[in-house]
C-alpha cells in the first residue's frame, strides 16, 4: 500500500469517461453553491463574512508583524479590530492557534487579507501535489485529493487543511523512503497538534530516527517562536486560547465552533459531557495503540481523525488521501461488496456536510468502516507493495 508502483490502467471506454465527469460534475455541485455564496457575499459589501476562517489567519499574521500580538490572546480587543475593518455584522471571531502558526500566518501578513488567504491556500495545495510527488503517488491519485470536494470545502473556508495533509499525509508516505525527511514534515504539523495525537507512538515504534527529528522539528519550532514572538505569545496562549478551546467541546459554545464538530465527542455528546469524554478518551486511547501496529499511511491518517475530539469537515482531506489510497489498492485487488459505495461516500461526503449537517454525527462510524476495508489490504497476499516501515536504523536518501 502506499502507490509507489505504477499500474499501467487501459484507456477507459467512453461511456465510463462520461459517467465519471458525471459523477465528478454531481460531486463539486456542493462545493459550487457554497463558493457562489462566498463570491455573492464578497461582491455585496460582505468581504470579511466571504474570508471566513481564512480572516484569522490574515489577521494574525498582520498582527504579529505590527507589533500587536497580544490582541490575539484579548477577545474583546481582537474582534474590536476585525469590526473597526469589516463592520459590526461580522460574525464572532477568535483566534484558536498556537504562536508556532503564528510564524507560519506572519509570512502573509504584509498582503492584503483576500491575497494573503488565497496565496496560503495555494501554496499549500502546491505543498502538497510536491510532496505526494515526490513520494512516488501517480498523478491520478493526486489529482483525486486535490480536486476532491474536501479540498474545495477547505479552500472556501481559507482552512489549512491542505498544509496539514501534505505534513502528514506527506510524512507518512515519505517515511520509507527519506525518514529524516518525514519525521520533520510530522514535526512541523504541531502547529495544529490535536491531528497528530497517534503519531509519536506510531512514529517512536516504526522508525524512531523519524521520531527523533519529528521531536527536533517540533522543538525547533517552538524556539523559534519563542524568539521571534517572547514568552508572552505562550503565556497567552495557555492563560486565553487553550481553555476557550477547550470550553467550545465542554459547553458547545459559541456556536460558530462548536456546531460544525464531527468528532466521535461531538457524535456521543448527547449522552453528556463526562459521557462523550469518555467515549472519545476510550477511542483515541485504542486509535494511539492501534495505529502503533499498523504500516500504512491510510490506517494512520483515518486514525488521526478518529483520534482527535476537535474536528471540523475540512480536517478530512487526510482522510480522503487514504480513501484514495485504499482506491487505489482496490483497482488492483478488486474491491469488497460495498467498498467502492463507501470510498465515494467518504470522498464526496465532507464537500456535502455544509448542506446536510444532520449527517454530520456519521462521521465516525464512516471513519470506522474506511479503517476496516484499509485493514483488509493488508490481510490480502500480493496488494502491500511498499516496502515495510523498519525501525532501525533508517538511512536517510
Amino acid at each position: 500500500m502506499g502507490g509507489l508502483s505504477q499500474l499501467k490502467a487501459r484507456p477507459a471506454p467512453a461511456k465510463s469517461r462520461i459517467a465519471l465527469v458525471c459523477v465528478l460534475v454531481v460531486a463539486v455541485l456542493p462545493s459550487l453553491g457554497e463558493g457562489y455564496a462566498v463570491l455573492w457575499g464578497a461582491a455585496h459589501g460582505y468581504a470579511g463574512k466571504a474570508l471566513r476562517d481564512g480572516l484569522d489567519f490574515w489577521a494574525g499574521g498582520f498582527l504579529a508583524l505590527h507589533g500587536h500580538l497580544a490582541v490575539l490572546f484579548d477577545p474583546v480587543a481582537y474582534n474590536g479590530f476585525l469590526r473597526g475593518i469589516y463592520g459590526v455584522k461580522l460574525p464572532f471571531h477568535f483566534w484558536s492557534y498556537p504562536p508556532n502558526y503564528v510564524l507560519l500566518a506572519a509570512g502573509f501578513g504584509g498582503l492584503s487579507p483576500f491575497h494573503a488567504v488565497l496565496a496560503f491556500d495555494v501554496g499549500s495545495l502546491l505543498l502538497l501535489v510536491l510532496l505526494l510527488r515526490l513520494a512516488g503517488q501517480g498523478w491520478r491519485l493526486i489529482a483525486a485529493v486535490a480536486l476532491s470536494p474536501v479540498s474545495f470545502e477547505n479552500l472556501l473556508e481559507g482552512q489549512n487543511a491542505a498544509l496539514m495533509t501534505a505534513l502528514i499525509g506527506g510524512g507518512l508516505l515519505l517515511l520509507p523512503l527519506r525518514p529524516r525527511l518525514a519525521g520533520i514534515l510530522v514535526g512541523l504539523a504541531s502547529i495544529k497538534p490535536q491531528l497528530g495525537v497517534v503519531l509519536p507512538l506510531f512514529l517512536l515504534r516504526r522508525a524512531r530516527w523519524a521520531f527523533v527529528y519529528a521531536v527536533l522539528a517540533a522543538a525547533g519550532l517552538f524556539c523559534a517562536s519563542v524568539l521571534a514572538f517572547g514568552p508572552a505569545a505562550w503565556a497567552g496562549f495557555l492563560r486565553v486560547t487553550g481553555p476557550a478551546m477547550s470550553q467550545v467541546l465542554l459547553t458547545g459554545k459559541p456556536p460558530e465552533f462548536a456546531a460544525g464538530l464531527i468528532s466521535v465527542f461531538a457524535a456521543a455528546r448527547f449522552l453528556g459531557v463526562h459521557g462523550a469524554i469518555l467515549v472519545q478518551a476510550a477511542v483515541s486511547g485504542a486509535a494511539v495503540l492501534y495505529a502503533a501496529t499498523r504500516r500504512d499511511a491510510a490506517s494512520v491518517l483515518i486514525l488521526a481523525a478518529l483520534a482527535s475530539p476537535y474536528l471540523h469537515d475540512y480536517d478530512l482531506l487526510g482522510v480522503t488521501l487514504a480513501v484514495a489510497l485504499i482506491a487505489q489498492n482496490g483497482l488492483r485487488c478488486g474491491f469488497a461488496p460495498g467498498e467502492a459505495v463507501l470510498l465515494f461516500v467518504a470522498w464526496f461526503g465532507p464537500g456535502a456536510l455544509p448542506w446536510v449537517p444532520q449527517f454530520a454525527h456519521l462521521t465516525p462510524v464512516v471513519l470506522v468502516l474506511l479503517l476496516a476495508s484499509a485493514a483488509r489490504y493488508g490481510r490480502l497476499i500480493g496488494c502491500d507493495s511498499a516496502p515495510d516501515i523498519v525501525s532501525e536504523p533508517l538511512v536517510a536518501t
